[in-house]
């Protein structure tokens, strides 16, 4: 852990600072930074930090939640894109328990990151232009190096990541995050706690990371094929959206076999029945 005096999250401060580098928030990069304490103290509180944790941090920008990392874990890496606000961190946050690695998040290998290769936290206030394909990296790809995964997200996100079946938000990303994590909102976040203030409602949702699926998949390949086809067309019933997938004779012995009417559509349907409907499709 280092013990830091230098606080952003204070509007003079960032004020003050993006002034001296002559930078201001930049809207492609979905930069909003928080700066209310509270919140982000919160925000350390709800991944259950440890002082011997060692964290992956993405989009730290001016770098209010990642002092409070640092003040909490034994080691923090900041993934940066902006190169302004990267060489602004690397400067201002020496110590051997903090690395900046200047990229984007979508394309750095965990073996640049400099973290161990498992039982690491990701804590980040995710940038919004780029949320959803984030979150599909950290829960498919860097979820074997993860224990848990504390994000602040758009709200209309976070409706999606915890949204059971038959509901207004559920879908694939609703499919992902409850196959493979357990994930749980843990509160909002108004707008005006940003610089700027986003025009949406934020909320941190926590992740805890599965070893395993939390359903036994006959194969992953053929449930997610699945999925995609039965979400492919939101309006169609499932008897024509999974044509794709086998013939009309075979289908129709599918929704025989498995009870599921061929009426219904994808989002009426339950992770277990996704996976009743891949076995039998590629059923002998």
């Amino acid at each position: 852990m280092i013990s830091l005096s230098f606080d952003p999250a204070d509007y003079a401060v960032a004020r003050s600072t993006l002034g001296s580098l002559g930078a201001a928030p930049n809207k492609s990069l979905g930069q909003n930074f928080l700066l209310d304490k509270e919140a982000l103290n919160a925000i350390c509180d709800a991944a259950q930090l440890q002082a011997t944790d060692s964290v992956l941090e993405i989009g730290p920008g001016l770098g209010a939640l990642t002092v409070r990392l640092l003040a909490r874990a034994e080691r923090v890496t900041s993934i940066e894109k902006d190169t302004k606000f990267a060489a602004f961190l690397t400067k201002k946050l020496k110590g051997d328990g903090f690395k900046l690695v200047e990229g984007d998040a979508l394309e750095v290998g965990w073996d640049k990151l400099g973290l161990p290769e498992a039982n690491a936290k990701i804590v980040a206030n995710l940038p919004y232009s780029i949320s959803k394909p984030v979150l599909r990296r950290i829960i498919e790809e860097w979820r074997p190096h993860l224990t848990s995964a504390t994000v602040l997200v758009q709200r209309e996100v976070a409706f999606r990541l915890t949204a059971p079946a038959d509901t207004e938000h559920y879908g694939p990303m609703s499919v992902m995050s409850q196959l493979y994590t357990r994930p749980h909102m843990v509160f909002d976040i108004a707008p005006e706690a940003f610089l700027p203030p986003p025009k949406v409602t934020s909320t941190v949702v926590h992740f805890e990371m599965l070893r395993a699926p939390s359903i036994e998949l006959a194969s992953e390949t053929r449930f997610w094929a699945t999925v995609r086809a039965a979400f492919g067309q939101r309006r169609k019933n499932l008897g024509n959206t999974l044509k794709p997938l086998a013939s009309r004779e075979k289908l129709a012995q599918v929704f025989e076999q498995t009870g599921v009417d061929p009426k219904r559509r994808g989002e009426t349907l339950s992770i277990q029945e996704f996976e009743l409907l891949a076995r039998a499709i590629w059923s002998d």
